[in-house]
């Protein structure tokens, strides 16, 4: 378990930069960017989530389940994923320049200054796919410094290309995507060094094919994961404005503060949950492991839904207020996502990944049908609500699947806790309260967590002492 936690925080650490950093620049970039070219940023970043999908078919995932597998070859399974997702992404970037004027144009409703901003996102595809192979391989090896070292790097370097093209070369959007695909670059160079004693001009069918067994049953559920979080924002850019879409990416960006926690847990899980759940210990940890994550989430959700309109207007302007009304209810599916690695654990394991197909489009279809009744009666509020249901409904499908599969148990009264509690901030934000209240509230939440884990603590020991006399005895 400790080796989970310090991987676990070495990952977070670089995440947690990346999203402080980006949290921090959002001043600079509110006061040049207008809510317009905020909304066609989220809409083409948004596009770019569906092409990457198509791009590699999570190929990389059926690699990585048969890595820790006995008598594999390594640099052959490696090479064939990655010669794999080189040639499917370039014939997918090969058609979308053919026909990017149909996706801008007809598909996304964009105006035509956007187009060569969407040009660029479109030949980060190779890199973007790469990119994330490389940087999967390093995880896998164990390596959480170097991964992170390479983070930052990349980080630093989309960072700094991005401010000088916004804010001293004036070139709008564009450059955020152009530093996306050179940062991107940078990565598969620098990751590529850490594996490439992996590498050769090598191939085997039958390594694509597993990978590929295993992968493909995976891909309606990401599509679908897609839509849950992109679908909403695309019918805001196309019915409702661009400037709407504009608030509500900041108030996503804000949200994604929880990405600290899922990037690190998504870094470290898989190798985590591969090696250890032949153990029986492991029941008992996977336990510990989410009951300590939902405690950082409760947490985390108070603190942003108390302060919602002071960090607004700390890190935008007023023009972006409202986005303040939308963090709170984003964060209910944010967090609930955050737990599904937790609840597929079953499904992972005995390999049937058709059910997570399956729970994330009966989320989808949910997500679906609610936003087309409800958006336009209520408006973009609807997109955060609708997005909850959803997401609550696919892990309620995942965690009673991986009971069957594994006898998994969780605590679940601990997430309804984290629902009922996101609920509340949200009616007690409508009451403008003080701030010397709100803190108080803030306070009590990290007072009753405290206590909870302590008179847990303490009843283990008392059970242990009691155990050790009876023993005695």
């Amino acid at each position: 378990m400790w080796r989970f936690i310090k991987d676990f925080m070495i990952y977070g650490f670089a995440s947690v930069l990346g999203k402080i950093v980006a949290v921090l620049l959002m001043p600079i970039y509110t006061s040049i960017l207008t809510k317009e070219e905020y909304g066609a940023m989220a809409l083409i970043t948004s596009c770019k989530g569906i092409i990457d999908i198509v791009s590699n078919l999570n190929i990389h995932s059926g690699i990585a389940r048969e890595y820790y597998e006995d008598n594999i070859n390594k640099k052959t399974l490696i090479s064939t994923g990655f010669f794999s997702i080189l040639t499917l992404s370039v014939i997918i970037l090969i058609i979308g320049l053919l026909s990017h004027r149909f996706w801008a144009f007809d598909v996304l409703s964009i105006d035509k200054k956007y187009l060569i901003p969407f040009i660029i996102m479109l030949c980060s595809i190779p890199c973007g796919s790469l990119q994330s192979y490389f940087a999967i391989l390093t995880r896998f090896k164990k390596k959480p410094v170097l991964y992170s070292i390479g983070t930052i790097i990349h980080l630093f370097i989309q960072i700094s290309i991005s401010i000088i093209g916004v804010v001293v070369l004036r070139k709008g959007i564009s450059s955020v995507f152009f530093a996306i695909l050179i940062a991107e670059l940078f990565s598969i160079f620098y990751y590529g060094i850490i594996n490439k004693e992996f590498l050769a001009f090598t191939f085997e069918k039958k390594h694509l094919k597993k990978a590929l067994l295993f992968s493909i049953p995976t891909i309606p559920a990401i599509l679908a994961g897609w839509i849950d979080n992109s679908f909403g924002q695309i019918l805001i850019g196309k019915y409702v404005s661009l400037d709407d879409l504009g608030v509500y990416s900041i108030a996503l960006s804000l949200a994604s503060v929880f990405s600290f926690i899922s990037i690190a847990l998504n870094n470290v899980w898989y190798p985590f949950l591969y090696e250890n759940y032949k153990k029986p210990s492991f029941p008992a940890l996977l336990e510990k492991l989410y009951t300590i994550i939902l405690a950082i989430l409760i947490l985390i959700t108070v603190s942003i839904s108390m302060f919602s309109k002071e960090i607004i207007l700390l890190l935008a302007n007023p023009n972006y207020i409202q986005a303040s009304v939308y963090i709170t209810l984003l964060c209910i599916p944010t967090c609930v996502y955050l737990l599904f690695p937790f609840v597929s654990s079953g499904v992972s394991i005995s390999r049937d990944t058709k059910y997570i197909a399956i729970s994330y489009i009966v989320g989808c279809i949910i997500n679906f049908c609610c936003l087309l009744i409800t958006l336009p009666r209520y408006g973009v509020i609807a997109v955060p609500v609708c997005l909850a249901l959803s997401r609550i409904t696919t892990y309620i499908i995942l965690y009673r699947v991986s009971s069957l599969k594994i006898r998994l148990k969780l605590p679940n009264k601990l997430l309804v806790v984290l629902i009922s509690t996101a609920a509340l901030c949200f009616i007690v934000s409508n009451f403008h309260l003080p701030l010397l209240i709100r803190a108080f509230i803030v306070f009590g939440t990290f007072t009753s967590i405290f206590c909870y884990f302590f008179r847990h603590r303490t009843s283990f020991d008392m059970a242990k002492s009691l155990f050790k006399i009876k023993r005695s005895n």
